[in-house]
């Protein structure tokens, strides 16, 4: 079977080489405008296929070029763009995607991360054909691994970097021999989520433990990871811990409240966190060294009333300044 495969990353790299061991043609490998690394292109290259990377997918010339590959089947692994009508139905077989969420649910953009700030218990794959809606196609596989209380965002990556071609394969497979079926997905809603922005990253010390410490594993490496500030300078969390069984009292959110030989402790609006590995700017991550009483965050209300000293000050001296202006 002649396949068209758009990608990006180890996911999408492994899945090339399983179905070309597996004798299927591939033509062309269609990467992101921005890869996220060389991985699927070096693959392409060993491999002598052809390397595309257009500006849009659903651009005429870019559907010439389809036409003029004539592929039996489109197969998409971590490819980022929304893919149009008509490269829908450029390939007789259709268009499947392999979608790290279990949809109906977690359709869209970081939803490995989502998942897991979301305090999932399990990370589903879903294979699925495209269609015109986001996420919405009919299901021909779907499967589920454990999410465990510890497991980090590098954890899932790797677990699904073994699973995903495997299912890839299996769905190429399946296709080829004619023996796929596809169900409508659920009538439930469902759930969608959008790309994280610049931003997103930062912790409010005032949320719960759960939620802190979730947030914290589900953007570690290699997202960017969870911020705070201490001393007006944006500090990394790389690891923390929790426990639910840790005692829960108010208390000041984001002030380091004890240390141990494996961190700092710090209030959150519920409990405490341990944080165990943290980055200051382009230094070495390290344990935290912070004093007990040591404040993390912002203290809105003090910032606030700081500026409002600031301008009292600023007027006075501008008003001192126009006094002392000669007429």
């Amino acid at each position: 079977m002649r396949v068209l495969f758009f990608g990006d990353g180890l996911w999408a790299a492994h899945s090339l080489l399983r179905i070309i061991k597996d004798g299927h043609q591939v033509d062309a490998v269609v990467i992101r405008t921005s890869p996220s690394d060389r991985t699927l292109s070096d693959a392409a290259k060993d491999l002598n296929i052809e390397i595309l990377q257009p500006e849009s997918v659903n651009s005429t010339a870019f559907q010439n070029k389809i036409a003029s590959i004539s592929p039996d089947l489109n197969f998409s692994c971590s490819y980022d763009q929304i893919i149009g009508k008509i490269t829908i139905n450029s390939a007789p077989l259709g268009f499947v995607n392999v979608h790290a969420g279990k949809l109906p649910f977690y359709r869209g953009r970081n939803v490995i991360n989502w998942a897991i700030i979301n305090g999932e218990s399990e990370i589903g794959i879903t294979a699925h054909y495209i269609d015109e809606n986001i996420d919405t196609g009919n299901i021909i596989s779907q499967t589920t691994i454990p999410l465990s209380w510890t497991d980090t965002y590098s954890d899932v990556l790797q677990n699904l970097t073994d699973i995903i071609p495997r299912i890839t394969a299996e769905v190429i497979n399946s296709i080829s021999t004619g023996q796929v079926n596809s169900t409508p997905q659920s009538h439930l809603p469902g759930t969608y989520f959008c790309k994280r922005e610049d931003g997103d990253e930062w912790i409010d010390w005032a949320e719960s433990s759960v939620n802190i410490y979730n947030k914290i594993r589900g953007i570690t490496r290699p997202g960017p990871g969870a911020t705070t500030i201490h001393n007006r300078t944006p500090v990394i969390l790389w690891t923390a811990s929790y426990q639910l069984s840790w005692p829960k009292y108010r208390g000041t959110p984001g002030q380091v409240v004890g240390q141990n030989k494996d961190g700092c402790l710090v209030k959150t609006g519920d409990s405490t966190v341990l944080i165990r590995e943290v980055q200051i700017g382009s230094q070495t991550p390290q344990k935290p060294m912070w004093s007990i009483g040591t404040r993390l965050g912002l203290n809105t209300q003090g910032d606030i009333q700081s500026i409002l000293h600031r301008i009292c000050q600023l007027e006075q001296i501008v008003q001192n300044l126009s006094k002392d202006k000669p007429v």
